[in-house]
């Protein structure tokens, strides 16, 4: 089967399952209208466009699972066409975890135990790498990030680890373990506290890991939502082009930020499911998995819906997220159906 979902399969799958997405987009509509509005933090995202990007300094792309920077990492490096890249990860999508020696040498050769660890003189560092590391390592670095809508992201991620076979985890070493979680009920998936680190809330921690209201172990305390929001909102602010995938301008305006034409290929970087793994998506989306997708992007869709407001024209939030999830289950509905 393509990787990529033609809009007639979409639509077909759509007519097929109408009663049912009905059903589910009215609950979303409840869920949405129960998460609280965007809280503006001083005034909007930017007194002003960023300044025009400049070529003289490194460019930091603070990459975000399943947001389409697969996609776009290919067209910056070709825009920008630096001298050393660097692409990998840091430790703050691992959690708890420290066997990092049971990982392929290949592999842990792109995982960096802390910013002294990630090369200087890097002009393009792009990956799954926290704002603090890249702030630390490449104190004058112009930073990037692109957003997607939480529910849509989360339900990605994990489809995304379901694919994966044993032989094609095997060089993870014991790191497979924990994405092997993605094989059980979705509910099952984001009950795992070890988990955390990679579906609660990953936006967010990934803008603020380290810190203390952030457990690498279990999942956020709704107590500390506010302060991590209005603390997160303020990496933003700080952050030199920001926008979301939904935003059918967001090409042109990473364009006109660069100041040059991007090539950009946004193929679905989500393969078929293997046989063994695939479930009815229906019958995954339960009324425990709603609340629990609530739950793990509650903080994200503050953030998300924060720069929705700011980047896209006359904008609502809302709305803009139940066209996205009606596309996105359709589309996931078919990869795990084969």
């Amino acid at each position: 089967m393509s990787s990529v979902v033609s809009g007639p399969a979409i639509t077909n799958f759509l007519a097929r399952t109408q009663r049912w997405s009905r059903a589910k987009l009215g609950d979303l509509g409840k869920l949405v209208q129960s998460v609280p509005a965007p809280s503006h933090v001083e005034n909007s995202l930017w007194e002003s466009e960023p300044l025009q990007f400049d070529r003289s300094r490194p460019l930091t792309f603070m990459h975000v699972p399943k947001t389409s920077g697969t996609a776009m990492f290919p067209g910056l490096a070709a825009t920008f066409q630096p001298s050393a890249i660097v692409n990998g990860f840091d430790h703050c999508l691992f959690g708890s975890f420290q066997e990092f020696d049971t990982i392929e040498a290949s592999v842990r050769g792109h995982i960096y135990a802390s910013a002294a660890a990630l090369p200087a003189g890097a002009e393009l560092i792009a990956g799954h790498i926290a704002w603090s590391t890249l702030r630390q390592a490449y104190p004058r670095g112009q930073t990037l990030t692109i957003l997607r809508e939480p529910f849509s992201r989360l339900l990605s991620h994990w489809i995304y680890w379901r694919q994966h076979t044993d032989s094609a985890l095997a060089p993870w070493g014991k790191w497979a373990e924990y994405v092997r979680h993605a094989r059980k009920p979705l509910a099952v998936f984001l009950r795992e506290p070890l988990l955390a680190c990679q579906t609660d809330n990953l936006t967010l921690r990934m803008l603020l890991w380290p810190h203390p209201m952030v457990p690498v172990d279990r999942f956020i305390d709704p107590a500390d939502d506010q302060r991590l929001v209005v603390a997160a909102m303020a990496r933003l602010r700080g952050f030199n082009f920001v926008d979301i995938v939904e935003n059918d301008k967001f090409v042109s305006n990473l364009q006109r930020w660069f100041g040059r034409a991007i090539v950009y290929d946004r193929g679905n970087e989500t393969g078929a499911v293997p046989a063994e793994f695939r479930a009815p998506l229906h019958q995954e989306l339960t009324a425990e998995a709603y609340e629990l997708l609530e739950a793990r992007s509650r903080l994200d869709y503050r953030l998300w819906a924060e720069i929705a407001a700011d980047r896209v024209s006359g904008c609502d939030p809302a709305r803009l997220r139940e066209r996205a999830l009606m596309a996105n289950i359709a589309r996931y509905g078919l990869l795990m159906s084969g």
